[in-house]
């Protein structure tokens, strides 16, 4: 029988895959739980939203947009505070939980294949934002979560964020800024689903076979329930 042929990019040819052996389990520890989970957690809100749902287009002619559907400001909020986990560099969940995996999986394919993810992610953020070639999707993306005051309190007169934010969102048209924004999120979010879903199908084999420790968290769409007697 043939071996399935491995395609960057594609999730489902490593899915094709059985499920891969785990090294050194004696080294796993709590956190390596709680970050994997974590950041499988984080990509499931994403998935999950109401940003995610959302349509993104716009018409125009003649130089005038008479029509467009972009996400509501209350529904990219939501998807951008997670968003900013896999992005911050303090935080960088993304790149902490695949290496992490890498540190562990006993399948040279999959650490390959995980690490090209990595790299893509990582080029798209640094890269041009699609249809605002002058500014990088992390610049973009900086701009509104701080330059905005989207995250944090009103950045200093001179901060670089407010300048950039300022100049990107009074000189540039609308429909354009927001294309630009969202649709740059939902690209790279392609690459943080391709890992999230190798990583999900082996650390629940790893979880079982290995008795590792099992995440210490709280999941976030169950953070606000209220129990109730039956």
């Amino acid at each position: 029988m043939n071996n399935p042929a491995i395609i960057i990019g594609d999730a489902n040819t490593i899915l094709q895959l059985p499920p891969a052996e785990m090294k050194n389990p004696s080294d796993w520890t709590q956190l390596d739980s709680d970050i994997i989970a974590h950041f499988m957690q984080v990509q499931g809100q994403i998935q999950r939203s109401n940003w995610n749902q959302s349509v993104i287009r716009f018409r125009h002619q003649g130089g005038k947009v008479f029509d467009a559907s972009f996400p509501e400001f209350s529904d990219f909020v939501f998807a951008a505070v997670y968003f900013r986990q896999l992005t911050m560099k303090k935080d960088d969940l993304l790149n902490d939980a695949a290496e992490r995996y890498r540190t562990f999986v006993d399948c040279p394919i999959r650490n390959i294949w995980i690490h090209e993810e990595q790299k893509r992610f990582s080029s798209q953020l640094d890269g041009s934002a699609f249809m605002l070639q002058s500014y990088t999707v992390r610049e973009l993306f900086d701009a509104f979560m701080y330059g905005a005051s989207l995250m944090h309190k009103a950045p200093q007169v001179n901060s670089a964020h407010r300048a950039r934010f300022l100049q990107i969102y009074d000189n540039e048209p609308r429909h354009k800024v927001l294309y630009a924004l969202n649709t740059s999120m939902k690209t790279m979010m392609n690459h943080v689903g391709n890992i999230a879903a190798v990583l999900y199908r082996d650390f629940g084999k790893w979880l079982n076979q290995h008795s590792l420790p099992l995440p210490d968290v709280r999941w976030h769409d169950r953070l606000f329930d209220v129990p109730t007697d039956t």
